[in-house]
């Protein structure tokens, strides 16, 4: 009944039609498409099936540069198309021409080939035209079609897609302020992929824990580095360098007592790709992720330890400490697509990532909050933190109290509160594989 859209866009573009042209023929065809009757609605399993594949490829090259995934990224596309080609009104097709649109954009990137660029914004009008959406759905569309046109170096109507998006409020509107200040000041690009970014590999499971000859391996993140120095206290104190010194006192320890194996993500003032940070863990075939930080608040007055595993949330005040803490990567452009869980990695290591939150934050009640009265722990959360898409053992990210409040900023400059902290996370950590 329907041409396949992406066909019909290549014939006009090959045979030298203009950019505009080629666009306003997509999006009357792609608006036709969101006005077909119920009947033709998507089939839960399609929709199931092509969403399944695009985790899988999001998880093993999430730049979706590696040309050793092309063809897979290229045949998704397809389907996807023909997907959307009997699809109506619903939430999930909705989502699905989200999943479309990255997908094309991420197969422009590497291919640089027009056509692919012209589907990522014809895939979207439908969306940002339509009035039965919900806020969320439209300043994701928003969003990526900004990034289409950063793309195309036009910005202009990346500006204005971002201040809609801006506009709708929600989880998403960080974001979009965080592209428009890209924007305004010339560090736009760290929204676009970079060659740089190594990605997390499939690592299979080896079942060593249990061998009493297993030397168990544990991958410490200090997080930020280098030109990303991370919140900053009124004392002078930055986090990216309190974080490295934790690392290294937790590294001792762990070493020295117990015969660990353990590596650092950095092991100087420097940055990494978040998507590397994972992506070692997976290469070392690490039993235990732990990424570290401290916290920070808009008024500077929270206080508190948090310690968070992977996992969607509701609770808008993680929501928005995961934003704050993805948002800093230079490179990758990290969207909410990249939080949703894949069943085919870390949920298979969601509850032992809960058991070890809980051992962490057991242990430093014990170290650190007792001993210093006034402390306390808000306890074992869960939040989309892009540091940990993608890890294939059980991880977490631990918020080391915040640094910008007065009474916790103080004493996170001190030398026997850091090797508290330490102490506690290493002896979470050897709870935790002593009882697996």
């Amino acid at each position: 009944m329907f041409i396949e859209f992406m066909s019909l866009e290549s014939v006009y573009y090959w045979i030298g039609h203009s950019t505009a042209q080629v666009l306003r023929i997509t999006a009357v065809f792609c608006i036709s498409l969101c006005v077909l009757s119920p009947a033709l609605a998507l089939p839960p399993a399609t929709f199931n099936k092509v969403r399944t594949e695009y985790f899988r490829l999001r998880n093993v090259d999430p730049t979706g540069v590696d040309p050793v995934h092309q063809q897979a990224w290229d045949k998704l596309a397809r389907e996807m198309r023909s997907a959307v080609s009997s699809q109506s009104g619903s939430f999930d097709s909705a989502q699905l021409r989200l999943l479309a649109a990255d997908t094309h954009l991420r197969l422009y990137r590497s291919s640089k080939n027009a056509a692919y660029l012209n589907s990522t914004e014809a895939l979207l009008i439908p969306l940002i035209n339509a009035h039965s959406l919900t806020p969320e759905v439209q300043a994701e569309a928003h969003i990526l079609r900004g990034d289409a046109a950063l793309c195309r170096q036009d910005m202009v109507l990346s500006s204005e897609a971002y201040q809609a998006a801006l506009d709708l409020g929600g989880v998403s509107s960080l974001r979009a302020e965080q592209r428009l200040i890209g924007i305004q000041n010339g560090t736009y690009r760290r929204f676009m992929p970079v060659g740089d970014l190594e990605v997390p590999r499939v690592v299979p499971a080896t079942g060593r824990l249990g061998s009493a000859a297993h030397r168990p391996t544990i991958v410490l993140d200090p997080g930020h580095g280098g030109e990303d120095a991370g919140a900053v206290s009124s004392f002078g104190g930055e986090e990216k360098e309190i974080t490295l010194d934790i690392a290294r006192r937790v590294k001792t320890l762990l070493e020295g007592r117990l015969g660990y194996r353990v590596m650092l993500t950095r092991d100087t003032d420097r940055f990494v790709p978040l998507a590397r940070r994972t992506a070692m863990a997976n290469l070392k075939e690490a039993d235990v992720f732990v990424s570290l930080h401290v916290n920070a608040s808009a008024d500077h007055n929270a206080e508190g330890l948090e310690v968070y595993y992977l996992d969607n949330t509701n609770d808008e005040a993680s929501r928005k400490l995961a934003e704050r803490e993805n948002g800093v990567a230079p490179g990758d452009g990290v969207d909410d697509l990249s939080f949703i869980l894949s069943d085919l990695i870390q949920s298979g290591k969601l509850e032992d990532s809960i058991v070890l939150s809980r051992a962490i934050d057991g242990a430093l009640r014990r170290s650190v909050i007792a001993p210093n009265r006034g402390l306390r722990s808000l306890g074992v959360k869960k939040a989309p933190f892009f540091v940990l898409v993608g890890a294939h053992m059980p991880c977490l990210l631990l918020e080391m109290f915040f640094i910008d409040n007065p009474n916790e900023g103080r004493k996170l400059q001190h030398d026997s509160f850091r090797a508290a902290l330490a102490s506690g996370i290493a002896d979470g950590i050897r709870s935790f594989l002593a009882k697996r």
